[in-house]
């Protein structure tokens, strides 16, 4: 009886499916590695977007609890001050706007000055950099906030305003913001614009003795890559209409009138726009980045 005779794999068989193998490892592993950093992309994306929807929020808010005394006189303590640094793209282009507001937004319900009246500053700050004695530790959107004139200790050896650049250090609000831009509407006029035309909105804000009809605030994140998101991506931005405007061209009409008055598009008093300041010109102060912030003459 001979013996069955058995057919077994080649070496160079084994080889060629050891080969087809190895690619086919090769491939699953690169796809699944491209999956898991698309995956942790997005989520860090998200994450920033979600810290600065949040910062956006807070500084919405802050604007909508702006400040302005009703003593029937404009005043440069209390106007709004905006620094044009440039188109908001990058810490060095970022603006810085300054105003006086109540309640805790930005500055957290926990500080002292939370209850009453007080100013506040809101700009971008680069990380490596120093700004006012305080070294910067992560790039980001940052505040700074010192008390109202009117409650400031009266003390003729110390500023106690933000001209005091050690005195009140900034706060970080939302790390990866890296840019910030502040544009505004000065008057209803310029918000109504006809159908097809371009928008009102302004870089530059002179009548730092008083406050600006509409703001547009677009904040920029960081791309999780360590690039900066452009204008190839879409920006976070909010238009806020600000409450106190009327009461801050005259001084006189209260909140619940200048709503009404200012949908027919007139003033309570009747008071003259420059107020008790007649005569002034605000010298204005310099941001971090050299920018000129105030500076402009009554309205």
């Amino acid at each position: 009886m001979s013996a069955r005779l058995q057919k077994g794999f080649t070496l160079i068989e084994i080889m060629a499916a050891v080969a087809i193998l190895a690619v086919i490892t090769l491939f699953s592993v690169l796809s699944f590695n491209a999956i898991t950093k698309g995956w942790e992309v997005s989520t860090e994306y998200m994450d920033k977007m979600q810290r600065t929807d949040y910062a956006l929020n807070q500084v919405v808010s802050a604007l909508r609890s702006m400040y302005y005394p009703h003593n029937g006189e404009q005043s440069y303590d209390y106007g709004f001050q905006l620094t044009d640094n440039g188109d908001g793209e990058d810490p060095d282009s970022s603006d810085l706007i300054e105003f006086s507001k109540t309640g805790s937004a930005i500055i957290g319900n926990r500080n002292a000055v939370a209850d009453t009246v007080h100013r506040v500053q809101v700009m971008i700050l680069e990380e490596g950099s120093r700004e006012w004695g305080t070294e910067i530790m992560k790039t980001g959107l940052y505040a700074r906030q010192c008390p109202d004139v009117a409650l400031r200790p009266k003390d003729d050896d110390v500023d106690y305003t933000f001209a005091n650049d050690e005195m009140y250090a900034p706060v970080l609000i939302a790390d990866g913001v890296v840019g910030f831009n502040c544009r505004v509407l000065k008057d209803q006029e310029q918000a109504k614009a006809k159908a097809g035309d371009e928008p009102k909105f302004e870089d530059e804000w002179e009548s730092s003795n008083s406050v600006p009809y509409k703001v547009e605030l677009t904040f920029r994140v960081a791309d999780p890559e360590g690039r900066s998101y452009r204008t190839n991506t879409a920006p976070v931005m909010r238009i806020i209409r600000i409450p106190v405007f009327e009461q801050s061209q005259d001084g006189a009409a209260t909140p619940s009138d200048a709503e009404k008055d200012g949908a027919a598009g007139g003033r309570r008093g009747g008071g003259s726009t420059t107020g008790g300041n007649r005569g002034q010109t605000g010298g204005g102060t310099r941001g971090p980045n050299g920018g000129r912030m105030g500076g402009g003459g009554p309205r």
